[in-house]
């Protein structure tokens, strides 16, 4: 009797194995994994920080003067609110965020950088957004440039720009890989030549100065700080490189994004 009911036991066992590994198979598609996860890293940096300014709104050549005029930045501060990593992962769409990131030196040779966790996988039709929230502090605006107007004449004058407004700045990118062996590294590029798009040397020789220095914000050379607030969300740009995991230098390079 005991080895009948052992001879029932086992093809039953046997029976019930063979159903478990077909019901994990739908359409003979095996069942899927969890994926696996990885960190991607923000930081941000400046680039071309001298923009070539006109003479006047209706003079675009700069022949007959002493001296090509031009703003030079030299020095920067950011205090940002975070990054929005927003892209399609397998179809899905798919969002990561990071938190604050205070005090940024934007001329810093080594940016400062946060991490964030990141699912594994191909990302398509990615958008970044740094965010920048207004502040009560003035002490710790959203950002601030330092540097020069030099005019026709060959004078540098100091220029301060003071942004404290809710403000987000955008930039695309295609195709980037997320592995579980390396992490990403996302640099933010901000373009300050493109900061003063629309802004002549007639206006800056014509601005208010404060001691000496034109000083650019919602109550000083308010005509001016608008042109530079409409064009602020437009001056990002993204570089994305692989980081090996436990390791500090760069692995390659996915190029650079665009903002259209």
């Amino acid at each position: 009797m005991e080895s009948l009911k052992k001879s029932i036991k086992y093809p039953v066992i046997l029976y019930i194995a063979v159903l478990s590994f077909y019901g994990c198979k739908k359409n003979g598609v095996a069942p899927s994994t969890t994926v696996s996860a990885s960190k991607v890293a923000f930081g941000v940096q400046t680039v071309n920080s001298v923009a070539i300014l006109p003479a006047s709104t209706n003079t675009i050549t700069v022949n007959s003067l002493t001296t090509v005029p031009q703003i030079t930045w030299t020095a920067g501060i950011a205090n940002i609110t975070k990054f929005k990593f927003e892209a399609k992962r397998a179809g899905v769409e798919r969002e990561f965020e990071t938190s604050n990131l205070m005090n940024v030196d934007l001329f810093a040779l080594s940016p400062s950088l946060v991490t964030t966790t990141i699912d594994t996988g191909t990302y398509k039709e990615i958008e970044i957004k740094l965010v920048l929230t207004q502040s009560a502090d003035t002490t710790a605006l959203p950002l601030k440039l330092t540097g020069s107007f030099t005019n026709s004449q060959g004078v540098a004058i100091p220029v301060e720009l003071d942004l404290n407004a809710n403000l987000e700045i955008k930039a695309e990118a295609q195709n980037v890989v997320v592995s579980a062996a390396q992490s990403l590294q996302t640099i933010f590029l901000l373009h300050l030549d493109k900061i003063s798009a629309g802004i002549t040397a007639s206006d800056l020789n014509s601005a208010v100065q404060t001691a000496g220095k034109i000083i650019i914000s919602s109550t000083s050379n308010a005509n001016l700080f608008n042109k530079i607030l409409q064009n602020v969300s437009n001056i990002g740009d993204s570089k994305f490189e692989e980081k090996n995991n436990g390791d500090n230098s760069n692995d390659g390079s996915h190029g650079n994004g665009s903002n259209g």
